[in-house]
């Protein structure tokens, strides 16, 4: 056995006198005490020092993932002018980030660093599924921003992207995720290790069905929820991109295919000369500036969720084809690939903090709001119950009073 194998490589023999016969293991050619054997297990699942590191890298995913997610979503509710369609989505992208982090970072982490699920059936079933979905509302509303964009930049007059439409295809992103990964509901289960006593260490929350049905699963997973998405992402973005930096944007210009240009010609009455003058139409330049820092912002998020994902999926897909050998460095490479998929639930609002300044601006206000209220409660204590509501407007919403009012009181 593994575990008594690494005790005893030294040629150590265990000192089993002055011991009863009923509290003896013994597996191969040792026999030891049930509670040195219960001890050997609790040292060999106990966090080694890079495993610590490992833990203290998922406690920052989750206070950043949290803070950061539950910032986007209150960012959008707060400012009337940020619920664009494009915002919706990526409210629902946060949602699923903070779900998974807040349900599933947890007890994943604790199973991955002792090898043991200590949860039981039910939440083996329910938190596993939980990830499954939120990675695959993730990657859909990833896909239907990028659809979304590809009709509003490449054919704006092809299909005309609404809220109500948006609503529904997030209604659509969740019911379609929840029966695609509905296997995990349905085939996980515990599973404990084959140890010559009775205990939780070591047990496994695994698939019951057979191996190839589990190889056809992930296979279909791989191609589902990673290769056709980004695919399809990568062209539609491609064809952004070209539409948006060759300035080239269909139905904003009859004229030259300039739209941030208006030409008029003028008599000159001297020389009958005809004078051409072009100038620069202020909206049209500042709406494609605008979208191409959308774009950027947009194919920054699609990127760092490939390169995020790209680890488990390879592992994944060597596991369950070729054959992935057990061993220490694909062990280090494994935990290593889960963090990347909740670091990737954490990451998102970062993104939008530095390359999208209306996110930026509102978090700023937010923290701001916050930081004051709380410094203010703290010198005032019960007595500033009764003014909190001079804390609770917007900084945005503030922006927005008449300036000519107050200058007149």
């Amino acid at each position: 056995m593994k575990i008594l194998e690494m005790a005893y490589d030294a040629g150590d023999s265990p000192n089993v006198s002055n011991v009863d016969n009923d509290s003896i293991t013994c597996t191969n050619e040792y026999c030891v005490s049930d509670e040195d054997y219960l001890a050997m297990i609790e040292d060999y699942i106990f966090p080694t020092p890079y495993e610590w590191v490992l833990i203290s890298l998922h406690v920052t995913v989750f206070i950043v993932g949290l803070v950061g997610n539950a910032l986007v979503c209150v960012s959008v509710y707060r400012n009337h002018s940020m619920r664009t369609v494009t915002n919706y989505f990526i409210v629902n992208l946060a949602l699923a980030d903070f779900l998974v982090i807040l349900v599933c970072l947890p007890p994943t982490v604790l199973w991955d660093v002792t090898e043991t699920w200590f949860f039981g059936s039910l939440t083996c079933k329910l938190v596993l599924y939980l990830q499954s979905v939120s990675v695959s509302v993730s990657v859909l509303t990833l896909t239907f921003i990028s659809i979304d964009r590809w009709y509003a930049i490449c054919h704006p007059l092809s299909f005309k992207s609404t809220a109500a439409r948006a609503k529904t295809s997030i209604l659509i992103i969740w019911l379609l995720s929840t029966l695609v990964v509905l296997p995990e509901a349905i085939v996980l289960d515990t599973r404990k290790h084959p140890l010559p006593l009775d205990t939780l260490y070591l047990t496994d929350c695994t698939y019951t069905w057979s191996e190839n049905s589990t190889r056809i699963y992930q296979l279909f997973l791989l191609l589902f929820l990673y290769v056709a998405p980004f695919l399809l992402m990568a062209v539609a973005y491609y064809q952004i991109a070209k539409v948006l930096w060759n300035k080239n944007i269909p139905g904003s210009s009859e004229t030259n295919h300039h739209p941030s240009r208006t030409a008029v010609s003028k008599q000159n009455g001297r020389n009958g000369a005809t004078v051409r003058l072009i100038t620069v139409n202020p909206s049209c330049e500042g709406q494609i500036q605008s979208r191409r820092k959308a774009a950027k912002m947009l194919i920054a998020v699609v990127v760092i969720f490939g390169l995020c994902y790209l680890p488990v999926h390879l592992i994944n897909a060597l596991r369950y084809t070729v054959g992935l050998p057990q061993t220490p460095a694909t062990t280090v490479v494994s935990l290593i690939s889960h963090w990347l998929c909740y670091a990737n639930s954490s990451i998102n609002p970062i993104i939008y903090n530095f390359m999208n300044g209306k996110f930026r601006k509102e978090f700023k206000n937010f923290l701001c709001c916050y930081c004051c209220r709380s410094s203010y409660m703290s010198r005032h204590g019960n007595n500033a119950t009764g003014n909190k509501y001079r804390f609770t407007t917007s900084v945005t919403q503030m922006e927005n009073i008449n300036l000519t009012t107050i200058e007149k009181t």
